[in-house]
């Protein structure tokens, strides 16, 4: 059977960020826009970048002073500063507060924007991510949060809009670690579905050779990468100036990664591009194969979708 593989790759733009509609708009846009073309009957999966909804925590329904500081922590700190006695309520006494402060807001929409576009298009939906506490819902207790800290967390959604898994990154960057989110754990990544067992692996987990190892012990044939790359792709790598940034992704990345794997047989990498605040990002999106990529995008920045028609392994399962 064939399934299509679509990354999408964004820049980062306000506009489509201030408000819940916008962003709605934005998402359904941007998957049918990927999906346009594709065999009616063909199963797809949908890839969008690490912190797509990120934008959403700091410029959905806020006043200018918001979104014109010149850091995300001025930002963050002017949020919590205009909701003090909300902020103080919530009885969350680390940084991690300002995800508690957004996330009720905030997470509905991701959620929602997200639901409905997989089902728009009939399409398995990797929600790129978002930072927030392990949000959970109930009759009693409406959405609410599980704990006190937060996380950079993933949503993997059916083409019903029901959703999957919540996955959270479990290797952080510094730039995580400074913004003070929680390491997730390791065993909500893989997730089973009726094209077989799937991989998300956000960002830096892909590099990580025993997610890679589990990954392919639990027999997923695909590993999602959604990424945010917070460096430029032609200038130096931030683990050795003497080497360029990209041409580590290319070889360090998913292709060496999925190379004599049991099970594994291809990777899904979208990225991330533009400014937000005083983070910078870039990064070719890409669509992976043991040894070398199967399909890349054209340039390092801008909107761009990469599509590959795979064919599924034998897995005894159908569609």
């Amino acid at each position: 059977m064939r399934v299509h593989l679509v990354a999408v790759q964004t820049e980062v733009q306000a506009l489509h960020y201030t408000s819940a509609e916008g962003f709605r708009q934005h998402v359904l846009e941007r998957t049918l826009s990927a999906t346009q073309g594709l065999p009616e009957q063909e199963p797809r999966l949908v890839a969008f970048p690490e912190a797509f909804a990120l934008p959403l925590l700091f410029w959905l329904d806020t006043p200018p002073a918001v979104r014109e500081a010149k850091t995300s922590l001025q930002a963050a700190l002017q949020l919590i500063r205009e909701n003090w006695r909300a902020a103080l309520g919530l009885g969350v006494l680390s940084p991690a507060v300002f995800y508690h402060l957004r996330a009720p807001k905030v997470w509905p929409v991701y959620e929602q924007a997200f639901r409905e576009a997989a089902q728009a298009v009939g399409a398995y939906v990797v929600a790129g991510s978002i930072f927030s506490p392990f949000m959970d819902w109930e009759p009693t207790q409406g959405l609410h949060p599980q704990g006190k800290r937060a996380y950079n967390f993933s949503l993997v959604i059916s083409p019903q809009g029901t959703i999957l898994g919540r996955v959270p990154k479990v290797n952080l960057t510094p730039h995580e670690q400074g913004a003070f989110l929680s390491r997730g754990q390791p065993g909500r990544q893989t997730l089973k579905t009726r094209l077989g067992t799937i991989a998300n692996l956000i960002c830096l987990d892909a590099f990580h050779d025993s997610l890679i190892e589990q990954a392919d012990a639990a027999g997923a044939w695909l590993v999602v990468q959604p990424s945010a790359n917070a460096a430029r792709w032609e200038g130096p790598w931030s683990g050795d100036p003497g080497q360029i940034e990209g041409e580590v992704w290319l070889r360090e990345g998913l292709a060496k990664k999925l190379q004599n794997r049991e099970n594994l047989r291809y990777g899904l990498n979208p990225m991330l591009n533009g400014h937000l605040y005083d983070l910078y990002f870039e990064g070719k999106s890409g669509i992976y194969q043991a040894g070398g990529p199967l399909a890349l995008a054209d340039s390092p920045v801008g909107d761009a979708f990469v599509r590959v028609a795979v064919e599924l392994p034998d897995s005894g399962t159908s569609f």
